[in-house]
């Protein structure tokens, strides 16, 4: 799908958590190639814990704090919501029994993977369309800016955050 190059950074983090989705699922289902990810229940948690602390809640918040004024009441509410889910999602992955910890693991991939496909589908298409150029410039310089931050912040507290 085409995006504008000012929302480029948060579509390129969207592809990797599609990958983690996708991950999850093949390894959930039990394929003995599951693109990478590991094949036990302790390893897929830490897999998800990793993506948010990596990856998940500086975009989120960055998606809340920079965009969220130029979407509807509507589309503000639901993306709170669901990040919000998300992040307990992550939380239920940890100290539950094996049932659970699928359960949570299996939820998390599944609206992970809704939510960017919103996002991109409809979100930010809208968000292209009923910002004025200038005004999506900032929003990108602002993206841009927090997103390579985080990246900077990560690496120099040895944490690896995918580019």
């Amino acid at each position: 799908m085409r995006r504008s190059r000012q929302l480029k950074p948060l579509s390129s983090e969207h592809h990797h958590a599609l990958l983690v989705a996708f991950q999850l699922r093949q390894a959930l289902a039990g394929h003995a190639d599951s693109a990478g990810a590991p094949r036990d229940l302790a390893g897929l948690a830490g897999l998800v814990r990793r993506f948010d602390v990596q990856v998940l809640r500086t975009h989120t918040r960055t998606e809340e704090d920079v965009l969220g004024a130029y979407l509807t009441a509507d589309d503000f509410q639901r993306l709170r919501s669901e990040h919000l889910q998300l992040i307990r999602l992550v939380e239920a992955t940890a100290d539950k029994s094996p049932v659970e910890q699928r359960m949570a693991l299996s939820a998390f991939a599944d609206l992970l993977e809704r939510h960017v496909r919103w996002e991109e589908r409809e979100l930010f298409p809208y968000a292209e369309g009923h910002v004025d150029a200038n005004t999506l410039a900032d929003i990108g310089g602002e993206l841009e800016r927090r997103l390579v931050l985080a990246r900077t912040e990560a690496r120099n507290r040895g944490t690896p955050r995918p580019s």
